[in-house]
């Protein structure tokens, strides 16, 4: 069994650029995991008494607030460190990166999609879709997920439905492959084979109440930034080779869509990512 927690970064409101990632863990690596995140998380709070509050990785990482009293090199060394211990060990990434004007251009387009002009929604299912097409290959039926997301009031019901549904719109996004009289051709899904290797619905839990949650705060925040950087000036000398930087330690473990049916999903999302974003 598998746990994977996703967090996102990003807004309207906040530039062209929406990141949503998870991070998934091995159940029986979970505890020494998230031991090694608590451990980490502590020592900076010991470090910083006065600093009580969960790791909001945009505040930190600029210096915002509080954070400001901690000097900026070390809090890019420790956001690096936060980096390499989430791949360490078989650390597994899913996700994608959104541009607001792809992501409107491709809604309005015509593709049918269930989740409408929904953002957020969309990219959890995608993330899920991953996750589902990742897992659906691991043997000896050891393929089952736990989603876990930040807590999210007004969507999770709407994303935990679509899990259960299982719309068919989404098939091509986790489709397999197989012999058809002799021809290698996509497999229909079942109404049963549907995001059949998730645990019947998504969780919530609030990123105070979980260090694994913070961490994918601060994945989605550096892919979020590392976009950015494409289109923005630098804030402080450096800030494009550091986050490239970063996002190549991540790199080697994050999970692609791959080979994939020309479907009407598989075409959304390519249309709807950040033009920087690999699928």
């Amino acid at each position: 069994m598998k746990f994977i927690y996703v967090d996102e970064s990003g807004g309207r409101d906040q530039g062209d650029v929406f990141t949503m990632c998870g991070l998934m863990v091995d159940a029986y690596k979970l505890r020494k995991k998230t031991a090694d995140f608590d451990q980490k998380l502590k020592a900076l709070f010991d470090k910083h008494p006065d600093i009580r509050t969960d790791l909001k990785t945009i505040r930190f990482i600029n210096g915002k607030g509080a954070w400001r009293a901690v000097d900026a090199e070390e809090r890019k060394n420790y956001l690096t460190e936060i980096c390499r211990l989430a791949v360490e060990n078989g650390g597994k990434i899913f996700g994608i990166g959104l541009s607001f004007d792809a992501f409107d251009q491709a809604a309005a387009a015509g593709h049918g999609q269930p989740f409408r002009t929904n953002y957020w929604l969309s990219s959890a299912v995608f993330t899920s879709c991953l996750v589902q097409k990742k897992m659906q290959g691991v043997s000896n039926h050891k393929g089952l997920t736990v989603v876990i997301m930040d807590d999210n009031k007004r969507e999770m019901p709407n994303l935990s439905d679509a899990l259960y549904q299982g719309d068919p719109w989404f098939d091509g996004l986790y489709q397999i492959q197989g012999k058809k009289r002799g021809k290698t051709v996509w497999i229909d899904r079942k109404e049963t084979d549907r995001f059949d290797h998730i645990i019947n619905t998504a969780f919530a839990i609030k990123s105070d109440h979980s260090s694994l949650i913070q961490v994918a705060d601060a994945i989605c925040y550096v892919y979020r930034r590392h976009l950015e950087l494409n289109a923005v000036d630098e804030e402080w000398a450096g800030e494009q080779d550091y986050y490239a930087g970063l996002v190549e330690i991540l790199e080697q473990n994050q999970e692609k869509l791959g080979r994939s049916p020309n479907e009407a999903c598989v075409q959304f999302f390519n249309q709807a990512k950040h033009p920087e974003w690999n699928l």
